[in-house]
């Protein structure tokens, strides 16, 4: 073990401070938290306010089933949320064995609360930082989605019947589409608009990956995907990005067949300047 401080190299912005282990750290270059300004927010909580959730442990409501904090829609949703016993806490989404079942849950959003902290919004200056790890343990006639969207989207059909195609609705994040099972994409939509997506970023194939998407606080937002950016960008200026619309971190599944299908997710952490 060893941890040493460095400086980091951020585009549009400077350079940020952070700490780096020799042994534990991923290899340099390959983390988006190398670019978040967490050692400043660790000395001011002014600087900026995240969504950290590791999954050891999950507080529900003894008859629901349910955690208080999120909004759950569920054909089964006593049992579509559970940890598994896997080491470093994993959570696993499920969506019942019966055709066009599905599952969505979206945090921040219980009873009676409305919660959205999250904007990107073009030419803000303040940047915004997402990633999670997961792992789809089926791979035929499902679809999947992981990200942020706007409020109240955990609700029937927000995935499509059959096809997997997202809603209406101001969103961005990962997903897999029904007719393509395997291959996971980068994804975005502002509701009213033709959702853009970039196809292919990674082979879905029951293993995990780290998605993860950083927005520059200008007009960029660069996707990565186990920690190797990809080349296309979106632009947080064109009129099919949600810029400026409020949004949760949400995931969500959906079978196409009468056939149980499963996410696992490991972590799923935000943090965005104040």
């Amino acid at each position: 073990m060893r941890t040493r401080m460095k400086w980091s190299n951020v585009a549009n912005r400077g350079q940020n401070a952070i700490f780096r282990d020799a042994e534990f750290s991923p290899a340099e270059g390959t983390s988006i938290w190398e670019l978040a300004p967490l050692l400043a927010m660790l000395m001011d909580p002014a600087v900026g306010f995240q969504f950290f959730e590791d999954f050891l442990r999950l507080q529900v409501d003894d008859t629901t089933i349910v955690p208080g904090d999120c909004l759950v829609a569920s054909d089964h949703p006593t049992t579509a949320l559970a940890l598994q016993t896997l080491v470093g806490g994993v959570l696993q989404l499920s969506c019942g064995n019966t055709d066009l079942d599905e599952s969505y849950v979206q945090w921040g959003q219980g009873a009676g609360i409305l919660a959205a902290p999250f904007n990107i919004t073009d030419a803000s200056g303040k940047p915004l930082f997402f990633e999670a790890r997961v792992k789809a343990l089926e791979l035929a006639d499902e679809s999947y989605f992981i990200g942020l969207a706007e409020e109240n989207c955990a609700a029937a059909d927000f995935m499509t019947n059959n096809t997997g195609v997202l809603a209406d609705k101001d969103l961005i994040g990962f997903n897999t589409l029904t007719a393509t099972p395997t291959a996971w994409n980068a994804t975005w939509k502002k509701a009213g608009q033709v959702v853009q997506a970039i196809v292919g970023v990674a082979v879905n194939a029951a293993d995990w990956h780290k998605f993860s998407f950083w927005f520059d606080g200008l007009h960029t937002i660069t996707f990565y995907i186990d920690g190797m950016a990809n080349a296309t960008v979106a632009l947080s200026s064109a009129a099919t990005f949600p810029s400026a619309q409020q949004m949760a971190p949400i995931i969500a599944i959906k079978t196409g067949e009468a056939v149980l299908k499963r996410l696992h997710i490991d972590y799923i952490r935000i943090v965005q300047a104040r």
